[in-house]
């Protein structure tokens, strides 16, 4: 999930920043261990932090962590190379990678350490060693290459071309169906009418590749999803229950069509009064789908403007970036699928 060098300058900072003598970080590798063992070993040339893969029969039991450490650093005896050593003495500290393809089991805590009679600093002293798993503590920047920007252009491209196809085919059959929705969304230098923005969806959609698609919010822009995002935000929320409504008229949904609801987290988030056992699911669908492109368009926008916000937990911002990306994916594939 996390690249390398995010990883490495991270725990080079946690390093910096450690006030005890030995800290103990735990690293789950999403993949390889072993690579991302050697990788970050050679990030920390010059530091005293030592990089160990975990035994798959240790750190199962708190009780046994210091016998688990001890065991762990006593295997790892080649590291402490003269130059290796003269660090830890240096910087009269020394710091623990270890690099687990499990998250840790057993609760974050301080154990003690007894350390070898080898060991550069502090020989066969008892020593209290930090052992914290580093994931929930790594931050990024949202400009960071770690968050799956092109991942989610792509998913959003996808999704303005099914809007645009389903706007398209319901306007064929039925061009009234749209009229409440427009009345919204044709203010200002947006388009008036449902042709009109179909119209400049597909010539906007010529000039641009999946990966490159940012179509921001703005009222003058060429795509659907940028003004589904724009009256979705601007709606007061006592309004958003007929939005929705009218979102799902102009896309010809009905009960018939069977559509999946498609919750996600940030619509819970951002729910008003409605009950969504007593909502169809066609309303749902519509009114998630406009909180997606709302929350894709103000992500995006965060994305080039990094430098005007504070960096936020890893975990949490790219798990968001990739469910962002799923759901234009499920919406798009779900409009695809309606006759």
């Amino acid at each position: 999930m996390l690249s390398p060098d995010t990883i490495a300058a991270s725990l080079i900072q946690f390093h910096q920043q450690q006030t005890e003598k030995i800290e103990v970080f735990w690293v789950e590798a999403t993949s390889s261990r072993q690579e991302l063992s050697a990788e970050l070993a050679t990030r920390f040339t010059g530091l005293p932090i030592l990089v160990a893969l975990v035994n798959k029969n240790r750190f199962h039991d708190a009780n046994g962590v210091s016998d688990d450490l001890n065991l762990t650093i006593q295997e790892n005896e080649a590291w402490f190379v003269p130059e290796n050593r003269e660090l830890v003495g240096d910087r009269q500290k020394f710091s623990l990678v270890l690099v687990s393809k499990r998250p840790l089991g057993i609760p974050q805590l301080s154990s003690p350490v007894t350390l070898p009679d080898w060991f550069p600093q502090w020989p066969c002293e008892i020593l209290t060693a930090e052992v914290k798993s580093v994931f929930s503590a790594i931050t990024l920047t949202l400009g960071s290459p770690d968050i799956p920007q092109s991942a989610i252009n792509s998913a959003l491209f996808e999704l303005e071309q099914a809007l645009c196809h389903r706007l398209n085919v319901v306007f064929q059959s039925n061009p009234t169906a749209a009229n409440a929705l427009m009345t919204v969304v044709g203010t200002g230098q947006a388009p008036v009418n449902v042709a009109d923005l179909i119209a400049s969806s597909r010539q906007g959609l010529q000039a641009r590749s999946g990966s490159e698609f940012r179509p921001g919010g703005a009222i003058d822009s060429s795509f659907i999803v940028s003004h589904f995002a724009r009256v979705w935000r601007d709606c007061p929320p006592m309004q958003r229950q007929k939005l929705t409504t009218d979102a799902s008229e102009a896309l010809g949904l009905s009960p018939a069509c069977s559509v999946d609801p498609q919750y996600s987290l940030t619509a819970l988030l951002s729910r008003g009064k409605e009950k969504f056992p007593a909502t169809p699911a066609e309303i749902i669908f519509s009114r998630n789908l406009m909180v997606t492109v709302s929350d894709v368009v103000q992500f995006v926008n965060g994305i080039h403007h990094a430098d005007e916000f504070p960096q936020f937990p890893a975990v949490l911002t790219i798990t968001f970036a990739k469910d962002l990306a799923r759901s234009c994916r499920a919406a798009a594939s779900t409009l695809g699928q309606l006759n």
